[in-house]
């Protein structure tokens, strides 16, 4: 579990090269005959969707037809379009032969992943179902018909859908949506007058007295389309307050898994041995009961009875996937904890795999194999023949190689690894094909002797763009930790010469190509190459050492490894000491803001997007069940002696030690949000310091994972400017940007005067 909220704090990505030097890469004279990539161009540039826990590439049931859906934003219309990519797999030619099935246009501001999603073949392999946001009605789940390419909508109601999923024959549907507001409850409290009990701040800053909050109250429907009838779930557990992120309809429509957050905690579960549940999760729920929180555990859906029941005696892991069984009796989890009464070592630590009967709860764990490194085992696909395929997540992704497995005598054991899939084989293979310095393209191979074409260069227009070289980089933080990372050299690199270095945080991938870095919000690697600014992209310390996440140790051992990076590429001759600058974002921005109070290395600049700051003042916003993070990331409750604590560790009680000139920025509304930054840039005011405050264009529709392409413009091509700014003394002479120049002039004296007056 401690690598699940990992992933929603850093992409957990690891390189499987040896160790070794910055490579030295020659300018390429080539890149002369080539325009400058800008953000625009990043924005427009086509990508593939990549569902979490889904193949890239789909294949239809009868192993006919491929699909690939992509993603491209529109600057003009201010939105993205979508584009189901499809072709044959019965020979080279048929694969070649591809079709754009549909082309969607959509003004949604919601991430990319959210626009579209849960895409499903129906059994018939000549529909696709997915949940759709077009930007102007609610998300609602649509069909297209390859033949006639029409779309269809299946399922839609006032409120959004955002999670559902569909019986093979399209005939049910099961689906939630954001809860409806007491109206008439609202009115009258207001006209009584009412009690805060356990409303948020945040309902209370919206308007809304009586605590409605709509991203965090669902409801669940069956549609039955055969019979034309829709009716509603009776929840027989609490009402549930985090969000749907798995809802999976059995084979054969009589159940769904889902999960809720448990209705109780026993005690029994203080057992389990993950850091992250025992020592944060479960002191927070116990503490809470009623508020949202993190403990939480598969619920079944009983469709006919339209009832809910918790489906065994065990809390849910969030890194997890399911699968159900062929037959609908029973599904697979993995990484998941078992029950404490039964469980050993993997199970107590969340990271068992295990196969679980929907109607008991009896379970038979599998025996995966022990591995050097935290295990992630996730199921990937359940045969008719009835074997299992399960993938450690956890290690490179260039090493990873499905594990199967069959029921035999009773238990499940290994039968082989890798092998020949079990459904219809198609003749050609489809590959989306790529690495950090080559866009995407899609291959097709023949499976039987190897030949291979290409299909299409999914964006040919970034041929037409100079690039930077993208290289593995490895380094020893000052505490010893060896870590990785991916260096984005300047388009004008040459050996011997020094250029500024910025340090993106929050994650890479060693095996993927991203114009951005890691995410589209804040950070912009290859438009900083392009100015010439060297980027390093960098995660988490290579695997190994003692769990440090969620506790006062995260922030040291990232600084260190920050620190240790410093030091490397100025002694590489690559970086300038007094021209580096540094990016966090979400949780890695507490990190940032960390090191700006805690570090004795400064930056030229800094910024920070979307972050968590492990403030006072957020930990006061913060529902109930959510301040046991914040307790456990500075070691203590800020009261009584623990307040101590917290005026040592939490970086805004330590605004005063901050010299880089820092950009805060706001992505994800309502406006209210802006008090999440509130307490570090209001300190940062008072004491006349250079600090900067951006609230992203239309923030009341805005994300943490921007996608739409005016936020986008506004937090990538801020974080370009800004750094050129400081690290360059560079400006963009656009005169539409003459009014942000001019705040950050008068930036530039205060952060004059503070030099001045510590020389």
């Amino acid at each position: 579990m401690q690598k699940a909220v990992g992933r929603q704090i850093a992409l957990r990505t690891f390189c499987a090269m040896s160790v070794g030097m910055i490579f030295l890469v020659p300018h390429a004279t080539g890149q002369d005959r080539k325009r400058s990539l800008t953000i625009e161009d990043v924005i427009e540039a086509t990508q593939v969707l990549r569902p979490y826990g889904a193949d890239v590439v789909s294949l239809s049931p009868d192993g006919q037809r491929y699909l690939v859906v992509l993603q491209k934003g529109d600057i003009r219309r201010n939105g993205s379009w979508i584009e189901l990519f499809s072709g044959g797999t019965g020979s080279l030619k048929a694969a070649s032969e591809q079709t754009t099935i549909v082309r969607l246009f959509t003004s949604s501001t919601a991430s990319a992943d959210d626009l579209i999603k849960n895409v499903r073949w129906l059994a018939d392999s000549e529909h696709v179902v997915f949940l759709w946001d077009d930007g102007r009605m609610p998300a609602r789940v649509v069909s297209v018909d390859f033949r006639s390419r029409r779309m269809e909508t299946l399922a839609g109601t006032p409120r959004p859908i955002v999670q559902y999923d569909i019986s093979a024959d399209g005939e049910t549907i099961v689906f939630e949506t954001q809860g409806p507001h007491d109206l008439a409850r609202e009115a009258r409290e207001r006209r009584e007058g009412f009690a805060v009990t356990d409303q948020s701040i945040w309902s209370l800053l919206a308007g809304d007295v009586d605590g409605w909050t709509p991203t965090l109250r669902y409801e669940t429907f069956v549609l039955d389309r055969r019979r034309r009838l829709l009716y509603k779930i009776h929840e027989t557990m609490r009402p549930w307050s985090t969000p749907p992120e798995l809802l999976k309809l059995s084979p054969d429509g009589r159940y769904a898994l889902t999960v809720r957050q448990a209705d109780a905690v026993p005690a029994d579960w203080d057992n389990y041995t993950n850091h992250l549940f025992r020592d944060s999760y479960l002191p927070a729920a116990r503490r809470n009961p009623n508020s949202p929180n993190w403990v939480r555990q598969y619920v079944v859906i009983d469709v006919k009875r339209r009832t809910t029941h918790p489906l065994w005696n065990a809390p849910e892991n969030p890194s997890a996937n399911v699968l159900w069984s062929p037959d609908s009796k029973t599904i697979i989890a993995g990484p998941t904890f078992l029950p404490v009464s039964a469980a050993d070592d993997l199970g107590l630590s969340g990271e068992a795999v295990a196969e679980i009967d929907v109607a008991t709860g009896r379970f038979l764990a599998l025996p995966v194999p022990p591995t050097a490194i935290e295990s992630e085992y996730r199921p990937k696909r359940w045969t008719a023949s009835g074997v299992v395929e399960i993938m450690n997540d956890n290690t490179p992704e260039l090493d990873r190689v499905p594990l199967r497995f069959r029921k035999l005598g009773g238990r499940w054991k290994l039968v082989e690894a890798g092998g020949q899939e079990d459904q219809p084989a198609p003749v050609v293979r489809i590959e989306v094909r790529e690495d950090p310095n080559t866009p995407p393209s899609l291959y097709a191979v023949d499976k039987a002797t190897g030949s291979e074409e290409l299909i299409t260069n999914l964006d040919p227009e970034l041929e037409r763009r100079t690039l930077g070289r993208v290289e593995p980089v490895h380094w020893k933080g000052k505490d010893g930790r060896a870590w990785t990372g991916l260096l984005y050299y300047p388009i004008h690199y040459q050996a011997g010469r020094r250029f500024p270095l910025v340090i993106q945080t929050h994650g890479y991938r060693p095996a993927q190509f991203s114009l951005d870095g890691v995410f589209p919000t804040a950070f912009a690697a290859q438009p900083l190459a392009n100015h010439d600014i060297a980027v390093l992209q960098v995660g988490i310390p290579d695997p190994g050492g003692e769990p440090y996440a969620v506790s006062p140790k995260e922030p040291e051992v990232y600084v260190a490894g920050f620190e240790g990076a410093v030091d490397h590429f100025v002694a590489s001759g690559l970086a300038k000491r007094d021209q580096i600058g540094i990016v966090g974002y979400s949780r890695t921005g507490w990190i940032v803001e960390y090191m700006l109070t805690h570090s004795n290395y400064s930056f030229a600049a800094a910024e920070v997007a979307d972050n968590f700051d492990g403030s006072y003042l957020q930990y006061l916003l913060a529902e109930n069940g959510s301040r046991a993070e914040s307790e456990a990331d500075n070691g203590a409750r800020p009261f009584g002696e623990g307040l101590e604590t917290w005026i040592r560790l939490a970086p805004a009680f330590n605004a005063d030690k901050v010299e880089a000139p820092l950009r805060m920025e706001i992505d994800m509304g309502p406006i209210e949000r802006v008090l999440n930054a509130w307490e570090m840039f209001s300190n940062l005011r008072y004491l006349r310091k250079p600090v900067e405050l951006f609230v992203i264009p239309d923030i009341q529709h805005g994300v943490h994972i921007l996608q739409n392409p005016a936020q986008r413009l506004a937090s990538q091509g801020g974080t370009v400017d800004w750094f050129c700014f400081w690290l360059k003394g560079q400006e963009d002479s656009d005169p539409a940007k003459a009014a942000q120049y001019a705040r950050w002039h008068d930036l530039r004296i205060l952060e004059e005067k503070h030099s001045s007056f510590e020389r």
